[in-house]
């Protein structure tokens, strides 16, 4: 086993940033081997056990930029065949982890096909393992799906897309993806609060990130704004941005698209884990380049994670303050089709299936809501919105 390659954060780990124009494997192929030369990090797989993990959110077809594009994990796979000594795909989505349902997520986004054509195992192991984590800041303990923990290295397969609770979601949200299931949004009932919610995500990504080496590749050749991670709008950023440090990937993500007040990498920062400026490694690349326009999610104003006016009034009277003016779930009726899985998503089951005429229709409790947004992420028909109160933008939310 090479030692160069060992686990850990270093917040001098560049980050490779290369320019890509469509989904071509062939292309996507030569540009992440480039990217791992110059990164120095071309042999980190050889020899050893790799778990790709990439993003299975909803069932959801590649164009959407909701999921890990099959193209892009077809040219991952091809890289690692060179050397690795076994490769399997991995993921947790949302709601029941069981063999049938990773079946149906694999078949939606396109993964197996990949995974048949190149001889790949597709993960349908659903045990977890408990590991501690004494030093964290926010979750001391997680439940994590056996093969990430099983693997040697971890190859993460993220997209780059906006979200209504944590703003900016990459490499550090996409291990979320190895909480299994519906424990998922058990951490979202136990973490309310959004800064603890980032700070728990940053506790699980050190985890890992420490735990084994890892190769995180952030997808923004079709990215997502607006009202993601579902429910936004595809837009062709024609960029892969990949490193080692997770952190420093996603740093380097967020100052492409414009985007601050990101409260993971916030808090990330302050723990020494990136550098607001991470070292870059453009090929193709203006170094000025910026995005002209990122949309920001209705659930946030533009400059804004959450103000801190607003933080104060949520520990006034119990929360209730904060819950009339905050951002709210609404169900657009005309749209919603009483499929119920956002009441099965709720942390809290604040959300009620109720009669309609002939038909059932989603509604939301407010009082019982904690603005995790988990209801707009999971909708496939785009039938939850983000209803603002102008005080909250007011007082700077």
């Amino acid at each position: 086993m090479n030692i160069k390659f060992e686990a850990g954060i270093d917040p001098n780990e560049p980050v490779a940033i290369s320019k890509a124009g469509e989904y071509d494997a062939d292309q996507i192929e030569a540009l992440i081997r480039r990217q791992l030369t110059s990164l120095g990090i071309s042999d980190m797989f050889e020899g050893r056990s790799v778990v790709i993990k990439p993003n299975l959110v909803m069932k959801k077809a590649p164009g959407s930029a909701a999921v890990t594009h099959p193209v892009l994990l077809e040219a991952m796979i091809r890289i690692l065949s060179d050397s690795a000594s076994e490769i399997v795909i991995a993921e947790s989505p949302p709601g029941l982890y069981t063999p049938q349902a990773l079946r149906g997520f694999y078949t939606a986004c396109g993964i197996d096909k990949v995974a048949e054509k190149y001889g790949v195992r597709l993960n349908y192991d659903t045990s977890k393992k408990s590991v501690s984590l004494p030093d964290a800041r926010a979750s001391h303990m997680f439940d994590l799906i056996s093969p990430i923990l099983d693997a040697d290295v971890v190859v993460n397969l993220a997209k780059l897309k906006s979200h209504a609770l944590t703003k900016y979601s990459g490499a550090i949200k996409n291990y979320f993806g190895c909480v299994p299931g519906v424990q998922k949004v058990e951490c979202h009932a136990r973490f309310p609060d959004y800064n603890v919610f980032a700070s728990m995500l940053d506790d699980l990504a050190a985890y890992i990130a420490t735990s084994k080496p890892t190769f995180n590749v952030v997808d923004g050749i079709l990215a997502m704004e607006g009202n993601g991670p579902t429910g936004g709008d595809p837009v062709p950023l024609g960029l892969v941005i990949s490193g080692r440090n997770p952190f420093n990937v996603d740093c380097a993500a967020a100052k492409l698209i414009g985007w601050d007040n990101i409260p993971m990498l916030d808090e990330a920062e302050r723990r020494g884990y990136c550098r607001p400026d991470p070292i870059e490694l453009r090929d193709g690349v203006d170094e000025n380049f910026r995005a002209e326009s990122f949309r920001l999610p209705d659930s946030i104003e533009p400059g804004k994670k959450h103000s801190s006016s607003i933080v104060m009034l949520s520990r006034l009277c119990g929360g209730r303050i904060y819950k009339w003016i905050s951002p709210r779930p609404e169900i657009d009726n005309k749209i919603c089709v009483g499929c119920g899985e956002c009441a099965r998503a709720c942390p809290k089951k604040t959300i009620e299936l109720v009669a309609d005429g002939k038909k059932r229709k989603a509604r939301v409790n407010i009082d019982g809501c904690i603005r995790c947004y988990c209801c707009q992420e999971l909708c496939m028909y785009k039938a939850v919105k983000i209803k603002k109160n102008p005080i909250f933008t007011l007082l700077g939310g």
